[in-house]
This record gives C-alpha cells, sequence and structure tokens, in this order.
C-alpha cells in the first residue's frame, strides 16, 4: 500500500522534530525544513530559531526590531518566495500557517530573560502531479540572510531522503523513484 511508506515518513519526521525541540537542537543560522506528500497533498514544514531570522530572541524593544518581526511574517507567508515548486508538479497552495513569537500584545520590557525563541510555518499544496515536485529551489536565504544552512528531509512516496541547503546550493531534490 502506498500510504505506508509515506505515514512512517511522516512518523520519522514527527519524531525526529519531537527530538530536536526535546534535545535543544536550537542552533542559531540553522533552520530545519521538512516536506511530506500523502497522495496529492504536500505539506512543508519550516523551524528557525528567531534570532536566524531577524537577529533577537526577545520581545521586540525598539521600533526596528518590531518592523524586522513584522517583516519576518510577511516574508514567511509568501509562500511563493519561501519555494518554488516546478511548474510540472501543477501545485495550488492550500494554506499558510505563520507562528512567530511575541505577537501584537508584546511589548517592551516583557520576554527579556535569556530564552530561544522559534519561528515555524507550515505551507500545504495540492499537487496534481506530485511525482513532478523535484527538484524545487528553497527561497529562504534570499529572505533570510542569517541562515546558513536548512537541513531538510523529505517523505514521498517513492521514498525518504535527508539534504543540507546552503544559501550557494538551495535547490533540494527529493527522493527519486528507484
Amino acid at each position: 500500500m502506498k500510504t505506508q511508506p509515506v505515514f512512517g515518513g511522516l512518523c520519522l519526521l514527527t519524531v525526529s522534530f519531537m527530538a530536536m525541540a526535546a534535545g535543544g537542537a536550537h542552533e542559531h543560522g540553522v533552520a530545519h525544513l521538512s516536506l511530506v506528500q500523502d497522495g496529492r497533498t504536500v505539506t512543508l514544514g519550516f523551524e528557525s530559531p528567531l534570532d536566524s531570522l531577524v537577529g533577537f530572541e526577545h520581545a521586540p524593544r525598539t521600533d526596528t526590531q518590531k518592523q524586522a518581526l513584522q517583516q519576518a511574517r510577511v516574508a514567511l507567508e509568501n509562500a511563493a518566495a519561501v519555494v518554488t515548486l516546478p511548474a510540472a508538479a501543477e501545485c495550488v497552495l492550500g494554506s499558510v500557517t505563520v507562528e512567530l513569537p511575541f505577537g501584537e500584545a508584546a511589548h517592551a520590557g516583557h520576554g527579556d530573560h535569556d530564552t530561544h525563541a522559534d519561528a515555524e510555518a507550515e505551507y500545504v499544496f495540492e499537487c496534481a502531479q506530485p511525482a513532478a515536485l523535484s527538484p524545487m529551489t528553497v527561497g529562504l536565504f534570499k529572505a533570510f540572510p542569517r541562515l546558513q544552512r536548512i537541513d531538510a528531509e523529505a517523505a514521498t512516496a517513492v521514498g525518504q531522503g535527508k539534504a543540507v541547503l546552503r544559501p550557494a546550493q538551495a535547490t533540494w531534490s527529493l527522493p527519486a523513484a528507484r
């Protein structure tokens, strides 16, 4: 059954992200990107230390920091700038969810204790030809110059794979059919 490998891959990616969170794998300049294909549905998950995106991890104290946080939100909400999927895959964006700490209610003087703050985003696509997803271009390095590395993991109908993406190598080739 084709859904078993994808479900298994989803479980592995979930366990991997849970291990990172529990193990304190919070490394500035390094983000994590996951891709899970389930039939025609393709979900991309992104997680990064806030510092890697905006240069700080505390509640914004200045107007410049507030603006940086807002710009990060706008950049992450723009799925077309985050990732460019091949036209042959015929993908349509279904939803985008972005979670950043220090929302509208945050103000200077609160949340200044030493903490690790993360940004998370999820992009859900419906793809008519999911087998044509590879290669894709990840635009996160352009949007966030502080990013130095993205550890990427994929679970697709044809297999699982990992990649390390860098600013000079932001093209991600997914597992291919054997």
